[in-house]
């Protein structure tokens, strides 16, 4: 019979499992009660109690006790008493311990819910009590016990199992203390992460432990952190397995001197280690061979090697033959040039160098040890080397380590990206000699404690200064003492002789040759991402009604599109007459001697240049105005961009115009706002500035209408009163009227929903019941959500024509791009207009579907709901009804794609920087950019990357996007991709400020070098008249690294006060640097 109970007792029956929409039991009292009935009302009540206990824990949370000891060494594992949340209760579980569990890998321990029957037969008190009644002695209800047991996943007991500890290669990933109720911690996560984002508590610290096998080792300590809101605590440090994969770059032919006697051995280093693969070896080796004159005069005879690359002599009947007499023609000697020539078909002795390819004797990560070859003559190896890397080491949000790889580059690497969705424990900077260095630099938590003692110190220092202020204005004022001692460590451009003419680039410490920005080339207008369809992820089909979707009858009026073309702008200009400002882009970290710190950030209130946005062509598009519209204003940042005479919207109200970027506009955010002859109005964001948060990118590329606030600010710049630049909280606030003009405000309709996994959301389709006027269209947003209500944070939008859509119609809004959201957080999408007639289809709890002809029986959509709101800021939640919606997500197939952005010529570009907002939200998506040469070179260069040529480049390149993810995760680009291309100079000069010398005086000058072969430094003096003479080396110090400290001196030179002119040259090939310059006159 059907419907029996879970208990496998006989004549036991439970209908509920086949009834999930089943609330409640109503007896009635002509009815004959059923047993099964009381079994229901049980099973009912479990349920509700489950649902309503699922929203504060999940099964497996401790409630108390149930700590876990694990001893890595022998496998065993010892877990104390305590209670367990499980199944919408709380139960007790008894200590346990395990002996030989793996500690490799990832393993499971937790609980079973075991359930045990029991009647009469069990237990003889079931049977009845009550004496002198019917039931005395008969027996009755079985009864159900429950018992927990602590289980390894995948054993053989029984019972439904529970996860509480994973266990990762002999550590416990996560050992959060009780009580840990999931539901809390998961509206409390969503307050954490917005405000702090990921970081640590504390520990959590990365060590290197060297290579085990193929793999590097990495110990991250035990600590603290908090992912995505949650935390994470951990007892013991945890080992992290990763296993190199290097990328190589092929060596072809790289030139090296055979240093070993003749015919031995020479262990050559090679130029760009670590090697990775051998792949030839040429040496030059010496042969004697008796060669056969032929019967021709003046001809020649062929010798038994090929290559050859010299003779060295020839003998002759015992007798050496002039080298006048013959020539090396191909692999032959030829007597073409006549004088001595042996009779024919007589012999002769050849000595002579051929190359040939040898195996090497040894091969090191670093040198190559290579037999036979001739003392002093060339080597030629052709190997592979492995490219430097710098990568990242991550937590996720189950504690588990995670391993991010970076670009690989041989010079001016970066870290990569850190997903949204991992917590940066460290950088790991791979040379691949070795162990790697480990940079723990991951976002600490500072308590507030913490944070006053960091103050208080602060106001220490800024109390020490204070008493050396007056020595310190003099030494900023006048930067040379009084006895003739001039420095200058390069940190700005202020100690440079102002009135005089120069052209070398100071940057961070360095003196160098300057870089000049000779290309700008703008690459992509349209956001970018794997290539996709169409995949519905969470639907509410049920349709019985209709709601307004400005219900309250408050009208306004509904901002317009604006968008621009570019958005954004990598690029900016800095008022400067020196070359540093533009150098310092293309070279972010430059060389330093050994023993310095690089300058990573210098600030001088008093000296700062003023930075503008560049006066770029942008176009401006307009979509939403009134047919037949008149612009009436158009400003950016509050500078009329308005072009010259009429510009009237069309009958689709669309405006477009290109203008230029007014002049002196600083860098930021910058407010682009038009309006119309009949009250229309739009505005957007301009972003200019070196690099751009993803949530920038975001707002000024998704959301297109963002209304204005009610009052224009005094100022030309905009003030960000309803702009939470920091958390990009958008108010969409819109043009209002003062209260008594009827018109007050707007009235949105809102459905929540929660993905089941994290995706990339396209949009969401929804039906029209009703269409007013179709001049008014319809706003879509997605939003945020906060303890289930709509925020004022605009993720993306998307606007409705309501010209086309007919009463009935399924409409597909569509943002411009993909946004990503993570799963299990609550997200909403707001539906806005201005007409009071526009309805949209809803389903109500209890009513009929239109569609089916079925009585709506439970919940539509049981884990959102609808709402509705007069301001969009206080919301009404309609319990019992949904809104009819489909979500739309982005389904990526292929998972990996590579776009061509920009395909041009270079013209002696020694210097490429490409920078671009690229969004990485979760580890698995990767991305990158590829320069991609005339010979096939592919450089693979990351966001902010710049790349040295070692040659002026002259050929067509391209420029590609390469993205990289799975089926429900990709990168993503946002417009506004900037390649720069700088040319290096090949000379510059530097002068020092005038100070003071004397009579007959020897003037010196030292400094730190490197110099590179085919560069060269001279040092010059004058009395500030332009007259230079020149100052002799005097001999220098080795520094390491390539560096040295030369010295340079005039024996005497008259001048009252005099100069010194630091002159370079180089190239792309031989970049120079200067530092820590020093100058006297004794």
């Amino acid at each position: 019979m059907a419907h029996e109970h879970s208990s496998g007792l006989p004549a036991a029956y439970d209908r509920t499992p086949a009834k999930p929409t089943w609330s409640e039991v109503v007896f009635r009292e002509d009815q004959i009660a059923q047993g099964a009935e009381l079994n229901e009302l049980q099973a009912l009540e479990r349920r509700r109690n489950r649902r309503v206990g699922n929203l504060i824990a999940r099964d497996g949370d401790r409630i108390s006790g149930a700590d876990i000891v694990v001893d890595p060494e022998t496998g065993a594992v010892g877990l104390a008493p305590g209670e367990i949340y499980i199944a919408g209760d709380v139960l007790p579980v008894a200590a346990a311990s395990f002996t030989g569990v793996a500690m490799t890998g990832e393993v499971r321990i937790g609980v079973r819910l075991q359930r045990t029957v029991i009647t009469e037969a069990e237990d003889p008190s079931l049977l009845g009590l009550h004496p002198g009644t019917e039931s005395e002695g008969e027996p009755g209800a079985a009864r159900i016990a429950k018992n927990l047991v602590w289980a390894i996943e995948g054993d053989a007991q029984a019972g439904e199992f529970a996860a509480v500890y994973l266990i990762k290669d002999g550590a416990v990933i996560d050992q959060t203390p009780p009580p840990a109720l999931s539901g809390v911690l998961a509206v409390l996560s969503v307050y954490d992460k917005d405000a702090n984002g990921n970081y640590i508590v504390d520990g959590c610290e990365v060590l290197p432990l060297g290579k085990s096998g193929p793999a590097q080792v990495f110990s991250i300590g035990a600590g603290t952190a908090n992912i995505q809101g949650f935390k994470r605590i951990r007892e013991s440090s945890i080992r992290h397995a990763e296993t190199e994969a290097p990328d190589v770059e092929s060596i072809a032919a790289e030139p090296h001197t055979f240093t070993g006697p003749d015919n031995g051995t020479a262990t050559i280093a090679v130029s760009r280690p670590p090697i990775a693969n051998v792949s030839s070896v040429i040496v030059v080796k010496r042969t004697t061979e008796t060669v056969t004159r032929g019967p021709i005069a003046g001809g020649s005879d062929d010798l038994q090697f090929s290559s050859v690359v010299e003779i060295e002599s020839i003998v002759y009947g015992g007798t050496t033959v002039p080298a006048s007499a013959y020539a090396l023609a191909g692999d032959a000697v030829s007597w073409a040039p006549g004088g001595t020539e042996p009779a024919a078909n007589s012999t002769y002795s050849v000595t002579y160098l051929y190359n040939a390819a040898v195996t090497p004797d040894a091969a090191t990560d670093t040198t190559v040890t290579v037999s036979g070859g001739v003392n002093n003559r060339p080597v030629l190896i052709s190997y592979t080397s492995k490219l430097p890397r710098i990568d990242l080491l991550c937590m996720d949000i189950t504690g588990r380590p995670a391993y991010v790889k970076g670009i690989s580059a041989r010079n001016g690497g970066l870290p990569p990206i850190a997903p949204s969705n991992l917590l940066k424990l460290a950088e790991v900077h791979n040379t691949w000699l070795g162990t790697p260095t480990v940079i723990s630099n991951g976002t600490r938590n500072y308590t507030y404690d913490e944070q006053r003692r960091l103050f208080d110190r602060l106001i220490t220092i800024l109390d020490q200064f204070d008493r050396s202020e007056s020595e310190r204005d003099i030494l900023a004022r006048e930067p040379v003492s009084k006895k003739g001692i001039f420095t200058d460590t390069f940190v700005d451009d202020f100690y440079r002789d102002q009135g005089a003419p120069q052209t070398a680039a100071i940057n961070q410490g360095v003196l160098q040759l300057a870089i000049d920005d000779v290309l700008t080339q703008l690459c992509g207008t349209s956001i970018m991402t794997l290539s996709y369809t169409e995949e519905i992820v969470v639907r509410q089909d049920k349709r019985t009604s209709s709601m307004k979707i400005n219900p309250y009858d408050n009208f306004t009026v509904m901002p317009a599109g604006l968008k621009l073309a570019p958005a954004v702008d990598f690029w900016t200009e800095e008022q400067t007459q020196w070359t540093s400002p533009v150098t310092r882009e293309f070279t972010a970290a430059p060389k330093q001697p050994p023993g310095r710190t690089t300058i990573n950030e210098v600030t001088q209130i008093r000296r700062v240049n003023a930075v503008n946005l560049r006066q770029i062509p942008v176009t401006l598009s307009i979509e939403g105005f009134g047919a037949g519209e008149n612009l009436a204003t158009a400003t950016f940042d509050g500078v009329s961009i308005k072009p010259a005479g009429t510009q009237t919207a069309d009958a689709q109200g669309r405006i477009t115009f290109t203008f230029t970027i007014p002049a002196n506009i600083p860098v930021g955010r910058r407010l682009v706002r038009v309006t119309g002859a009949a009250g229309s109005f739009a505005q957007a964001i301009f972003v200019g500035e070196g690099t751009i948060d993803i949530a920038t990118m975001r707002r000024v590329t998704l959301v297109a209408r963002a209304a204005p606030t009610k009052k224009e600010p005094e100022s030309s710049t905009p003030v960000s009163r309803n702009v939470a630049i920091i958390n990009q909280i958008t108010n969409p606030v819109v043009e209002t009227r003062e209260q008594g003009d009827g018109d007050p405000g707007r009235d949105p309709l809102a459905q929540t929903f929660t993905l089941p996994e994290p995706r990339h959301i396209l949009g969401v389709n929804f039906r029209f019941t009703a269409i007013g006027d179709r001049s008014k269209g319809v706003r879509v947003q997605l939003a945020r959500v906060a303890n289930g209500f709509p925020t004022n944070e605009v993720l993306a939008e998307a606007f409705v024509n309501m010209q086309v859509p007919q009463v009935g119609d399924l409409v597909q809004a569509r943002f411009d791009a993909p946004v990503f959201c993570p799963a299990d957080r609550e997200f909403c999408f707001v539906i806005l207009t201005a007409d009071a007639t526009h309805a949209v289809a809803v389903s109500k709890l209890g009513d009929i579907d239109t569609a089916t002809q079925t009585r709506v029986a439970s919940q539509p959509y049981t884990v959102g709901v609808l709402l509705s709101s007069a301001n969009r800021l206080t919301w009404t939640a309609h319990q019992d009804m949904d809104l009819h919606f489909q979500v739309v997500a982005a389904k990526f197939a292929p998972v990996t794609r590579a776009v061509d952005l920009w395909t041009g010529e270079f013209e002696d570009i020694s210097d490429v920087l490409v920078r671009g907002a690229v969004e990485i939200p979760t580890d698995a998506a990767r991305f990158r950019y590829e320069l991609v040469r005339t010979s096939g070179q592919v450089i693979p260069l990351t966001p902010g990357q710049t790349w040295e040529f070692a040659e002026y480049v002259n050929e067509q390149v391209t420029l590609r996007a390469v993205f990289e993810g799975s089926e429900t995760i990709s990168p993503v680009l946002y417009p506004g991709t900037l390649l720069v291309g700088g040319r290096i100079r090949e000379s510059g000069t530097y002068i020092t400020r005038l100070f003071p010398m004397g009579s007959a005086v020897k003037v010196a000058a030292l400094f730190a070098a490197f110099l590179p072969a085919g560069s060269t430094v001279t040092v010059e003096c004058d009395g500030g008249n332009g007259s230079w003479q020149a100052l002799t080396a005097a001999g220098s110090d080795v520094l390491g690294g390539g560096w040295i400290e030369p010295k340079y001196e005039r024996a005497s030179f008259t001048a009252a006060q005099g100069r010194v002119r630091i002159t370079l040259a180089g190239g792309p090939g031989a970049r120079i640097a200067i530092a820590r310059l020093r100058a006297y006159s004794v």
